[in-house]
């Protein structure tokens, strides 16, 4: 399993942790040497206070236990495992949607389409939602029924209109309908998308597939 990037953000997590139990151990010392002098009001927002750290602290220490677990995930099942057992940590839709992407190329679309849909009913929307529902685009694509999947990557693209993932489902949209031979539709939805972003990171991919359109035409 690839690095996911948390090498910084579980040291922070680290240190924090370090510093809160710091600050617990200050207050019980001041509780320990001045319970029986302060006032009723005061002991019970010192506990408070105790409370509250003590649980930040677990927090803490859930993150990072979880962001170690993903980066050492290789199997599906270490995946299901992670998801379950750290449900409530940030890591767990990161993780199910890695899960979906093993499934996915590994070439089991049936399951990968599950992972996704379970995603999109449990982390409503999560910031990724996104890339779930372009998920399951790519599984009806990858199952053969082109038609349906351009009408997914289409609506997908309608819907996120200002989305970074926008340029990919449009182009998607083209080469399922190329695959559907749609190829004159297929032509339009490039032509449109390079008259409107001639000068985006992915003008070059849509030219190219504009151009291998053209070419098989011309043969035909």
């Amino acid at each position: 399993m690839k690095d996911h990037g948390h090498g910084p953000k579980h040291n922070d997590l680290l240190k924090k942790q370090a510093l809160e139990e710091n600050e617990v151990k200050e207050v019980l010392g001041f509780l320990k040497r001045y319970g029986k002098l302060i006032g009723a009001g005061i002991l019970a927002a010192a506990l408070t206070v105790i409370g509250s750290r003590l649980y930040a602290n677990h927090k803490a220490t859930m993150m990072a236990k979880a962001e170690k677990a993903l980066m050492a995930a290789q199997t599906p099942q270490e995946l299901e495992d992670l998801v379950n057992e750290y449900s409530s940590t940030p890591t767990a839709p990161i993780a199910l949607l890695d899960l979906a992407k093993t499934y996915f190329n590994g070439g089991d679309t049936e399951k990968a389409r599950a992972q996704y849909k379970r995603f999109l009913k449990k982390y409503k929307k999560h910031e990724m939602e996104p890339v779930a529902e372009l998920g399951l685009a790519y599984c009806t694509e990858a199952d053969g029924n082109f038609d349906d999947a351009a009408t997914q990557f289409s609506d997908f693209a309608k819907k996120h209109s200002t989305s970074y993932l926008h340029p990919q489902a449009i182009l998607s949209v083209a080469r399922c309908m190329q695959q559907a031979n749609r190829t004159d539709e297929a032509r339009i939805v490039l032509e449109d998308f390079l008259a409107e972003n001639g000068d985006s990171a992915w003008a070059g991919t849509a030219q190219n597939e504009l151009q291998s359109i053209n070419e098989a035409t011309q043969k035909n």
